[in-house]
């Protein structure tokens, strides 16, 4: 929190404001469903899915000549760089992550159930920042791997 400058404090209270937001609308009276397997099922496929989508999406366009830089907090989300699209996504990964914890720990302790809604958001959230971490990995591997091989010179052939 030191390292951070107004925009970084800007998300930070957006995404408070919108997880207090999400828990005044929050009907916490109603019953959840009692479908649990389909709420698992839909939490893997699509934890699953996040995970493989950002590394090979980012791949695929980097084989284009696209560059993705390392998402950073004191950045703005929206911007049109596509070299700054993973900052809009931390963003939304830290808001999903937030806002279904927090929802899934009230109706938890309020109505004794789980809530399968705002768990998928929590995981959603968790997948999409693991799937971004991953491609950073990736791309700064490739990176790498390019850097050391150096085309012959005219001496060594």
């Amino acid at each position: 929190m030191k390292n951070w400058n107004n925009i970084g404090k800007i998300k930070s209270l957006v995404i408070f404001i919108l997880c207090i937001l999400s828990i005044i609308i929050k009907d916490f009276e109603k019953k959840s469903e009692t479908n649990y397997d389909f709420y698992i099922g839909i939490i893997i496929v699509i934890f699953l899915f996040n995970i493989l989508f950002f590394p090979l999406i980012t791949k695929f366009w980097s084989l284009f000549g696209n560059a993705f830089d390392k998402p950073n907090w004191n950045e703005n989300p929206i911007t049109f760089k596509s070299s700054k699209s993973f900052n809009f996504f931390q963003f939304i990964a830290f808001w999903f992550m937030s806002a279904g914890l927090i929802n899934v720990l009230l109706f938890g302790i309020i109505n004794q159930q789980f809530d399968g809604e705002n768990a998928l958001l929590f995981f959603g959230g968790l997948s999409l920042f693991i799937g971004m971490k991953i491609s950073v990995k990736w791309l700064n591997k490739g990176a790498k791997e390019k850097s050391k091989t150096l085309p012959l010179t005219k001496s060594q052939k």
